[in-house]
């Protein structure tokens, strides 16, 4: 199933963000136990990363809490293009104890090593019997690139057709900061239980009109719009990013 919201600005899409996450969690603990999260990078995300830290503080079972990641640049865990150094800085060193309970890419290591390691320790986070479809994370968050892709899965990307691996490595298109990544791959994206694609800003605008315009058909040229959940896949976006239906203005 497939929702839009659309908010006022970032600063209201991040708070909206953040208390979906805080129902998906109290839902997850009563039935599991625990709460599962997987992080994106951007600046979106920081700033919901910020909310969570300091207005849901007390407010999301941080003690019961596993947080994973949907990709990774290849590069050091303190390295400034890093998303767990991003998300560490905004979030996961504020939270006491809930770096213990990161699993982050190794960006490090060669990017083929990194992807089956992450790959590896997935299937034992989130175990299934064979010829069952898996479910993976409570929470899934993802952004929208202006081209289109989510996680590190790029328009004309090899990894757009892996059907049973759950992380590869993989590249960007040149000119990117950092060309090397790793990401999870569809099957691993979409055994989410629920995903959040949080969308803002005016650079976004174009891309939102591109995908709606596209339709039906959109997922073959935008690898945002091929995702799919367990539940629901929630666009949410800012007004400034909101491209309106198609042949709007």
């Amino acid at each position: 199933m497939r929702e839009e919201s659309v908010f006022p600005d970032a600063d209201a899409l991040s708070h909206a963000a953040a208390a979906m996450i805080g129902e998906a969690a109290a839902i997850a603990m009563t039935a599991r136990g625990r709460f599962t999260i997987a992080l994106s990078g951007g600046e979106t995300p920081q700033n919901l990363y910020r909310v969570l830290a300091t207005e849901y503080a007390t407010q999301v079972p941080w003690d019961a809490t596993h947080v994973f990641f949907g990709d990774e640049r290849c590069v050091p865990p303190d390295h400034p293009d890093s998303n767990y150094g991003m998300a560490r800085e905004a979030l996961l060193a504020r939270i006491p104890g809930l770096e213990s309970r990161t699993r982050r890419i190794e960006g490090e290591r060669p990017a083929g090593d990194g992807a089956s390691r992450y790959a590896e320790m997935l299937h034992r986070e989130f175990p299934h019997t064979a010829g069952t479809p898996p479910t993976t994370f409570d929470i899934l968050l993802l952004g929208v690139g202006t081209d289109g892709h989510t996680a590190s899965l790029f328009p004309g990307s090899p990894a757009l057709s892996e059907r049973s691996r759950w992380a590869l490595a993989t590249q960007a298109p040149a000119g990117a900061a950092v060309t090397n990544r790793v990401t999870l791959t569809f099957p691993a994206l979409d055994a989410a239980r629920t995903t959040l694609i949080l969308c803002a800003g005016a650079g976004k605008r174009a891309i939102v009109a591109q995908i709606r315009a596209a339709l039906a058909h959109a997922g073959e040229r935008y690898p945002v719009a091929r995702v799919t959940a367990r539940g629901t896949v929630h666009w949410l976006l800012d007004e400034a990013a909101d491209g309106g239906p198609p042949g709007s203005s």
